[in-house]
């Protein structure tokens, strides 16, 4: 019997519901919302509000932590980098469930599931992006275009000769 089991099985053996669960807590930290079905975002939120509350933290015990369940380096070093600081202040809530519409072949309920005020989370980091852009680009020069005549034929034509000529004097 599942007397006091928190999560659903969704038809699904451990393993595969483990690392459904880990793609999709990877794509909202990476991306900031995601959209799933309604019962995944539910399920989903249980999982990634502790992942954030431990990213608040830091310690090294908590990132190895939060490293075992989301196992991209570039999500982790996103969750303590950035999403744990943003939230220091705010005392648990950090995502948000926004039904969206049924999905037209088997009905199921879609929502949208996001990081709460993602937009000056990742506008962070858009700036910051601007800012390491702001380097001199390197400035090609422009070369004339060819023009295409009847002359390009006979180029191709001596490439050739020259080509067979090599061979022959390897030969």
């Amino acid at each position: 019997m599942r007397h006091r089991k928190k999560a659903k099985q969704f038809n699904m053996t451990s393993s595969h519901r483990r690392a459904m669960f880990n793609n999709l807590s990877r794509a909202l930290v990476l991306n900031g919302s995601i959209q799933t079905t309604l019962q995944r975002a539910k399920q989903l939120k249980i999982y990634v509000e502790p992942m954030i509350t431990r990213a608040k933290s830091g310690t090294v015990h908590d990132r190895r932590v939060v490293a075992a369940f989301l196992t991209d380096p570039v999500a982790v070093k996103k969750m303590f980098d950035e999403i744990g600081p943003f939230y220091k202040e705010r005392n648990g809530g950090y995502t948000r469930i926004l039904k969206y519409y049924n999905r037209k072949g088997d009905n199921a309920e879609i929502a949208i599931i996001e990081l709460v005020d993602k937009e000056k989370l990742y506008k962070k980091e858009e700036v910051k992006a601007e800012e390491k852009g702001k380097k001199p680009a390197k400035v090609k020069k422009e070369k004339p275009a060819k023009e295409k005549t009847e002359s390009a034929k006979p180029e191709k034509k001596e490439k050739k000769e020259k080509k067979e000529v090599k061979k022959e004097v390897k030969k």
